[in-house]
């Protein structure tokens, strides 16, 4: 699959590099394309690098991996979404990551949803550390569990099968407007993080499920 990265810090480099590694074309995309073209070299595995929109422009589905506060630019600079699938890793944090700015009424995701009507958006990665994405991490044998929310059946279906097939659970937890549980599920990492000193590749999120039970799927 063609996949664009839109964002070169932590998590976006974290994400291509996986993607890449797990068989995908991989497009880094940045504000600098040089950054976006180290982020490539690192990456390995035919992974290329430039602007927004050459990230944007090949791909079938885009990581969305910025921060809050430079995500509104991003999406305008990288051009039409063209219906592509939108995996929006971004948290609606402060500057310091230590809370969020929006919730209850609406979430990052949703925000995201009607700055890029033309793309189908589905939350996901969020609530991962970058550090558990790029070790490839797995506890106890058990792959951490990516949630995931979104409006389009055909965006969600999508997300599942590149989520699995980075090697990590998949959890569909229902419309975006669920992003409201996903993105307070993020800052849970944190406080486990900075305010318990937990390292970030020795904790991640996972659903146990009753075999007696139906699982849900989008």
């Amino acid at each position: 699959m063609n996949v664009g990265v839109v964002g070169c810090g932590r998590m976006g480099r974290a994400l291509g590099a996986r993607a890449a590694r797990a068989g995908h074309t991989v497009v880094f995309g940045s504000h600098e394309p040089g950054f976006a073209q180290e982020a490539a070299r690192s990456a390995g595995h035919g992974a290329a690098g430039g602007s927004y929109a050459d990230a944007v422009a090949p791909a079938e589905l885009v990581l969305l991996a910025t921060r809050w506060q430079q995500t509104f630019r991003a999406l305008t600079r990288a051009g039409s979404w063209n219906a592509r699938t939108v995996l929006d890793a971004t948290n609606p944090s402060t500057p310091d990551g230590l809370s969020l700015l929006l919730g209850h009424t609406t979430s990052g995701a949703e925000e995201i949803a009607r700055a890029i009507p033309d793309g189908r958006v589905v939350k996901a990665f969020n609530h991962v550390y970058a550090e558990v994405v790029a070790g490839e991490t797995r506890f106890g044998g058990v792959a951490p569990t990516v949630f995931y929310c979104g409006d389009d059946a055909g965006g969600n279906a999508l997300a599942d099968r590149f989520i699995r097939g980075l090697g990590f659970d998949a959890a569909f937890v229902g419309p975006l407007s669920a992003a409201r549980y996903l993105e307070p599920a993020a800052q849970l990492m944190v406080a486990l993080v900075e305010g318990q000193r937990q390292a970030p590749t020795g904790v991640a999120l996972g659903l146990l499920r009753n075999p007696a039970f139906r699982e849900a799927h989008p």
